[in-house]
């Protein structure tokens, strides 16, 4: 309490990501074991590591799509265990492999993305991530013809379609 009596707040900016003694098992092996960090809004992070060793599991678990074993953690305010709908809301996820539907077009793949978003602007979100990421001149062309990083390019629109809070990328640099 100030002086004044009135509740004075923690002055730290909630961080972007905050998880405790995170954990998460298949059967008997532990894939991520009690896992502390903290990355502050605005921050860049790395995980570095070999294949196997939990990247993919704790970036799921931090983004409310993995329920752990035990542990905690927020991840922009949000409870990862509670409020994992919300946190959904506001995080663009790029996973490694490509999983849009490759049978559509660009511009087809984006507004699809935009209409499970929801987005009111659809159209002009759509046409403002072609532009913005160098797409407009292959809006028609089908995702399943396009070159591995052409598909990435695709996959990361579609992860910006909604003006994310915050964006987790898989293996970014990953041609699968």
């Amino acid at each position: 309490m100030s002086a004044l009596g009135v509740e004075e707040r923690d002055a730290r900016p909630v961080p972007a990501i905050s998880v405790t003694g995170l954990t998460k098992k298949y059967d008997d092996k532990t894939v991520v074991d009690h896992l502390d960090m903290e990355v502050p809004r605005g921050a860049i992070y790395g995980f570095l590591g070999p294949n196997g060793s939990g990247k993919t599991t704790t970036i799921r678990m931090m983004c409310g799509l993995l329920i752990p074993n035990s542990g905690s953690g927020q991840c922009l305010g949000f409870d990862i265990l509670a409020e994992a709908m919300k946190i959904k809301e506001r995080v663009g996820y790029m996973i490694q492999k490509f999983s849009l539907y490759e049978d559509l077009s660009i511009r087809e793949n984006l507004d699809f993305m935009a209409r499970m978003y929801r987005l009111e602007d659809r159209e002009q979100r759509v046409n403002d991530a072609l532009v913005d990421l160098g797409l407009s001149d292959r809006r028609q062309q089908l995702a399943g013809e396009l070159s591995g990083g052409w598909k990435q390019r695709l996959a990361l629109a579609a992860c910006l379609l909604h003006n994310p809070q915050l964006l987790l990328l898989d293996e970014p640099t990953s041609r699968g």
